[in-house]
């Protein structure tokens, strides 16, 4: 089965969007031969044609940009649909994206994981030389648990607002995988982790972009309550 990514969900209003997809299979980037893109607004009306996608003869990653002249207004679930061949093969993916004021990123780094574990370098996989993907999966998931919560995360607009969550979740999901039984020491790191992520989630207070203004007025501040961390 083939695993489609879009790279970023989130287009800004009168910006050009740059939009990249991959395909893995058993964990393996795929190089389909051609790919097209159809992108609608949420209504399902169409604002771009099929049209051909770059593909990268290299990594097989899928690129397109959506001119800022489509992105004149604010949305919420987008539609890209594309249609990509591997091996003769023709395969069809949808995703959802926003058009949004300011898109929250993340500001976390190796740096800021050593500051909670300085020692955490040392444990590092054999393959990888930092814990980047790690930390944008726990963006992604933190991300997620907003979403969830029924707030739209770009309407933060400071990632500085979710830094601490993204470490945790971060610390507990590598903790999580390090761990080989329930009572080694890398489970009870998980642990802690684990807890410590749910507890500053459940008191954190947002400055949030209600009215999409671009700016956070008096009053716009609120909490989030808890969440289940995801692992």
């Amino acid at each position: 089965m083939n695993v489609e990514v879009l790279t970023d969900d989130q287009a800004v209003k009168d910006y050009d969007y740059p939009i990249e997809i991959k395909v893995y299979s058993a964990g393996v980037q795929l190089k389909p031969s051609s790919a097209t893109i159809v992108i609608k607004d949420p209504d399902g009306d169409e604002i771009l044609a099929s049209t051909v996608m770059t593909v990268n003869g290299t990594t097989g990653t899928m690129t397109y940009t959506l001119g800022l002249a489509s992105l004149d207004t604010l949305w919420e679930n987008a539609l890209i649909e594309i249609e990509y061949v591997v091996s003769s093969v023709k395969y069809r993916a949808v995703f959802f994206f926003d058009c949004v004021l300011n898109a929250l990123k993340c500001n976390v780094t190796d740096i800021d994981l050593k500051a909670y574990a300085p020692l955490l370098a040392d444990q590092i996989w054999s393959t990888e030389t930092n814990f980047s993907t790690q930390i944008l999966e726990a963006f992604r998931q933190v991300a997620r648990a907003i979403k969830d919560k029924g707030r739209r995360p770009h309407m933060l607009i400071d990632g500085n607002q979710v830094r601490e969550l993204v470490i945790l979740k971060t610390l507990a999901m590598i903790c999580f995988d390090f761990s080989k039984t329930a009572d080694d020491i890398w489970w009870n790191k998980y642990q802690k982790y684990h807890e410590a992520f749910e507890a500053a989630f459940a008191k954190l207070v947002i400055k949030y972009d209600e009215d999409e203004s671009g700016e956070i007025d008096a009053g716009e501040k609120e909490g989030l309550g808890g969440v289940d961390l995801l692992r």
